[in-house]
């Protein structure tokens, strides 16, 4: 049975919080794990294997941060419309701390519970590959 989006966002607030060693009222859904949460890369390398043995699927490590940026590459023109899209979809986020013209590498600091949140359950409901 497929859990439903509550008990992702649980699950995924508590592995945040123990892997980041965080209070839990700190992990909301819109605080990025980078800027507010202090996640460095090795971090998400744990996160993600944690979130891979909680919900039995495989996560390719550089999968687990581009959610709508899928596909963008290096297209400022596409990468500006994800963002425009993604602001609309996330007023709660803090886009004053966020470059106006950002780069790939300020894609990580968009990742949020609510992100990782979406990308499972877009991964569970297409049957995403299970873990070894």
């Amino acid at each position: 049975m497929t859990p439903t989006r509550e008990e992702i966002a649980s699950r995924v607030a508590a592995i945040v919080a123990d892997a980041l060693d965080q209070p839990a009222e700190k992990v909301t859904p819109d605080a990025s794990l980078v800027d507010d949460l202090g996640a460095e890369s090795i971090d998400f390398l744990d996160i993600v294997f944690r979130l891979e043995s909680a919900f039995g699927l495989k996560i390719p490590e550089d999968e687990i941060w581009q959610g709508a940026f899928e596909g963008v590459g290096d297209d400022p023109d596409l990468l500006a419309a994800r963002l425009a899209e993604l602001k609309a979809r996330r007023p709660g986020f803090r886009w004053d701390r966020f470059p106006e013209r950002p780069s790939r590498a300020d894609l990580p600091r968009l990742i949020t519970v609510t992100t990782v949140v979406e990308d499972l359950e877009r991964r569970l409901a297409e049957g995403a590959e299970p873990a070894a």
